[in-house]
């Protein structure tokens, strides 16, 4: 096997860490479809309050983000590392710092609620990092 270019080394690392951000921003618009089509076919998800909780295949994943009551949150994802395996294949960390909404309109109504983590393993497939797993955990819950 070719070893990797610094380029495409950070080719990967960029498109791997847009895939995460992007898992983020479809989370909070509640564009089910764009967050479930980020995984492989038969990806699993865990979130970080329920990490023994596996969620198996892109179906399942849809379900359960169309059964959660619609609510007002922000996903901030930061201090991700990427590690490439090869060309196809790579594993990563971020930090998570989820907001959550109150009914209310003002500033205040908005709280940091969990400080966590995702794991994750991502593949190329057909052009595409798609995560294979993305497993959460939690470190703080307000």
């Amino acid at each position: 096997m070719t070893p990797l270019t610094d380029a495409e080394r950070l080719a990967i690392e960029h498109a791997c860490e847009r895939q995460i951000r992007r898992f983020a921003f479809f989370n909070d618009a509640h564009q089910h479809q764009e967050l479930v089509a980020l995984f492989t076919e038969d990806g699993s998800f865990a979130r970080p309050t329920e990490p023994d909780t596996v969620i198996q295949g892109r179906a399942a994943i849809m379900d359960f983000f169309v059964s959660r009551p619609a609510r007002l949150t922000r996903h901030l994802m930061c201090n991700t590392v990427v590690d490439v395996q090869s060309a196809d294949e790579a594993s990563a960390y971020s930090t998570v710092l989820l907001y959550i909404g109150d009914d209310s309109t003002k500033p205040a109504g908005l709280a940091a609620r969990l400080i966590g983590g995702f794991a994750d393993t991502l593949r190329k497939v057909d052009g595409e990092w798609l995560f294979v797993a993305r497993r959460g955990s939690l470190a703080i819950k307000g």
